[in-house]
């Protein structure tokens, strides 16, 4: 028996929330019950001896974030949570597409999830949708923001109005999260570039090529022909910068715990 089979118990038992502080209660106990899993996970990263600043900032950001979670959303959590293993389920059929391709922007997309029930889709996969840099961008996985949607696809209510119009429908959404790197326009991108310090510890970014040359014995390339190697020397910074990549996709520096807490801020 798993911590999610113990939480499906503990909703069924109780018959679910009964009112709305019902919800606070049930992520209160949920986080007690999983407090000591997440340390040891976190610690498995992130040593304990230095690291327990990190930890104490993770434990008050996960309630601040559920708290930011729409009700609808926090309502489906629990939907899900009693049906066990949802995602296993073979009554899900799914779809991966882009958008501008297959229906233009996301309103169009909207208006075919009748056709999709008629094909017996009821789970679709969109390829980014965030905005990106306008020239060469990867498909969108150069990632400027993961808090705006690129307006070629329409606006964020857009979004959600798509969402919720799956929810009514019983279909599932699923959104790429690009959690390896970022585009060299990204906020934290920039600071670096401007010299800030601290989000230069954001990314692998070193002062001359004495690691990149011990990383690149080893390191493959994901595209060799087009990008060459997996760093790239940035005249701003004088500095070398990890982009496994493309020469515009920065990789992110996850032995940086404040890396890790920021983009579990940006994913939830």
């Amino acid at each position: 028996m798993n911590q999610a089979t113990l939480h499906q118990i503990n909703i069924l038992e109780n018959q679910g929330p009964k009112k709305p502080e019902d919800l606070d209660m049930l992520f209160e106990q949920r986080l007690a019950t999983n407090l000591t899993i997440i340390k040891d996970l976190f610690f498995s990263l992130y040593p304990e001896a230095s690291h327990m600043g990190s930890f104490k900032k993770l434990l008050q950001e996960l309630p601040a974030l559920f708290k930011q979670r729409p009700a609808p959303l926090k309502l489906q959590d629990i939907a899900r949570l009693k049906q066990g293993d949802w995602y296993q389920s073979e009554q899900i059929v799914g779809m991966q597409l882009y958008v501008d391709l297959f229906s233009k922007d996301l309103k169009g997309l909207e208006d075919k999830l009748g056709y999709f029930e008629k094909l017996g889709v009821n789970f679709i996969h969109l390829m980014p949708i965030t905005p990106r840099p306008k020239g060469e961008n990867d498909g969108g996985y150069a990632v400027n923001s993961y808090h705006k949607v690129d307006k070629r696809y329409g606006t964020k209510s857009a979004l959600l109005r798509l969402t919720k119009k799956m929810r009514d429908k019983n279909m599932y959404l699923m959104l790429d999260f690009v959690a390896n790197h970022t585009s060299n326009e990204f906020p934290w991108a920039e600071k670096a570039m401007a010299g800030n310090f601290k989000y230069q510890e954001y990314y692998h970014i070193y002062p001359d090529r004495t690691i990149p040359d011990e990383f690149e014995k080893t390191l493959p390339e994901i595209f060799p022909l087009t990008s060459p190697g997996n760093f790239t020397y940035n005249p701003k910074m004088q500095k070398w910068v990890m982009t496994v990549f493309n020469q515009y996709q920065w990789d992110l520096n996850y032995s940086n715990p404040e890396v890790f807490i920021a983009m579990l801020g940006n994913l939830l």
